[in-house]
């Protein structure tokens, strides 16, 4: 099971839905800023598997449900399907190979195997689950490369690969159809060339609303005086003329990536300074009849965010626990705005979890560049000490009970990334002995480990919060916010 769902999603299977398929796992990939090599890859094994699975199942699929997530940080991809099982799947997959000569048909299972040999194949008689671990990336800034020339794309190959995510075109016209749904650290562009120039191209780029700060190199033979002022007063990065040397340019590239980062985080500094929580700091521990909350958070209210409001009458209290997706001053900042929104609905009167969720998935599908993401977690406390959680791309919730460890992984996936979400909640009664611990994912940046967990059995419910929130497992960077859950007779002597 996936600890951390970020995106799922269920689809009709037959031979022309395919196209569909891949063009909602692009945009899914694309708003998760995956590598545009990773992305490509993912695309193409579900499209492989899944016409094997129309064109070897005996009982054919009717559906197949897609699902990214995280396992103990490590990124997982899986295919669900509800046709007949293969019980040759995985030999099948692991023996196929691609072929010394080149052939047009019958790769898939070798492509399968190829790109994501970490996988294993399950069936019962409900389903039928190919789950892919995929490869740990280390992350290189993504460079769009543009020039007509074939030659000069493979020598950028060959300069740039081992240091960066390359995106190669010879079109200018493609790179700005991939652009235009896609994102990149830099720009480098041969300069004059058939259908577009380099100058006309830039001006293009420029105009899509999230590329007007990308870093601009030029490439040309072109030393003429008039050209390189030219390049000037268009006010890009950089010029560098062929043949290009490789240190020079693995050195241009660096200074220029840098001097625009620096920039950026000024900037995104300066938005964070003017901007203030909403909500002052929730206190560190809260009552509610015999139900005690420990609550934890640093920093208050940025990149992660929390809201309380208590019982009144008939409703339930409620907890609710957002993170925005992205890291730095500027995540922080959409942070706040977002914790604002939630608390003008609930300021509103919506109450509800469901008509909550529903709202603001729909609030941040229609936010300018389509690319703001939430993890939010609702918890309401009834008056008979029921709890009901609704994850939405949240890391799952720890239920301990001294004896047992239960991960609470029912999970709708991220808020703002997708259109069909299934908003249901996992429901607990609060007994003794059983404390509940929710969380963002800064304090797992690396799993808990088996003998963590197990050794929080043998401490009071109070201790368990301390010692989850002192879990040296945490990130340094990210923020970070534990939630823990329990009724006071629950201590241990």
């Amino acid at each position: 099971m996936m600890n951390q769902i970020l995106f799922k999603q269920t689809f009709s299977l037959d031979y022309d839905k395919l196209k569909t398929i891949r063009q909602w796992l692009k945009a899914q990939m694309n708003k998760l800023n995956l590598s545009y090599e990773l992305s490509q890859n993912i695309i193409l094994v579900c499209n492989e598997y899944c016409v094997n699975l129309l064109a070897h199942q005996k009982k054919k699929a009717s559906h197949v449900e897609l699902k990214y997530g995280l396992r103990n940080n490590q990124a997982r991809f899986e295919i669900i399907d509800n046709g007949s099982h293969w019980q040759a799947m995985t030999k099948s997959i692991q023996s196929a190979t691609l072929p010394e000569e080149p052939v047009c048909n019958k790769l898939g299972l070798a492509l399968i195997n190829t790109y994501f040999p970490d996988f294993k194949y399950i069936f019962s008689n409900s389903k039928n689950i190919i789950r892919f671990n995929l490869p740990k990336l280390k992350h290189k800034p993504q460079l769009l490369i543009v020039d007509d020339s074939p030659s000069q794309l493979a020598l950028f190959a060959t300069f740039l690969r081992h240091h960066y995510q390359l995106v190669l075109f010879s079109k200018p016209c493609e790179a700005l159809e991939w652009l235009a749904h896609s994102r990149c650290d830099m720009v480098i562009t041969n300069l004059h060339m058939p259908d577009i120039d380099g100058f006309t191209f830039r001006d293009r780029v420029t105009q899509l609303k999230h590329c007007q700060s990308l870093p601009f190199i030029f490439i040309s033979g072109d030393n003429k005086d008039t050209t390189l002022l030219e390049a000037a007063r268009a006010g890009i990065d950089d010029y560098l003329t062929k043949p290009l040397d490789k240190e020079k340019l693995l050195t241009i590239l660096k200074r220029v990536l840098k001097r625009h980062s620096t920039l950026a985080s000024v900037f995104e500094k300066q938005l964070l300074d003017q901007m203030t929580p909403y909500q002052a700091e929730l206190p560190q521990k809260i009552i509610i009849r015999d139900i005690t909350i420990d609550i934890n958070q640093d920093p208050i209210n940025q990149g992660d965010f929390l809201l309380y409001r208590e019982p009144k009458g008939n409703n339930p209290a409620m907890i609710i626990l957002g993170d925005n997706m992205g890291h730095g001053p500027l995540a922080k900042a959409n942070g706040i705005g977002w914790f604002g929104y939630i608390a003008g609905l609930l300021d509103a009167g919506i109450e509800s979890p469901k008509e909550m969720c529903r709202i603001l998935n729909q609030q941040l599908l229609s936010a300018k560049n389509n690319r703001h993401m939430i993890c939010l977690m609702i918890i309401t406390i009834n008056k008979d000490n029921t709890l009901n959680i609704y994850n939405a791309g949240m890391p799952s919730a720890l239920q301990l009970n001294n004896s047992n460890v239960t991960f609470l992984n029912e999970n709708m996936g991220l808020l703002g990334i997708n259109n069909q979400i299934t908003i249901k909640p996992t429901e607990i009664h609060l007994t003794s002995h059983l404390s509940i611990h929710c969380y963002s994912d800064g304090l797992v940046h690396h799993p808990m480990t088996e003998n963590f967990i197990h050794r929080l059995n043998h401490h009071s419910a109070h201790k368990r919060h301390q010692e989850i929130w002192h879990n040296p497992q945490q990130s340094s960077i990210d923020d970070k916010t534990l939630i823990s859950i329990y009724r006071e007779t629950s201590s241990i002597p």
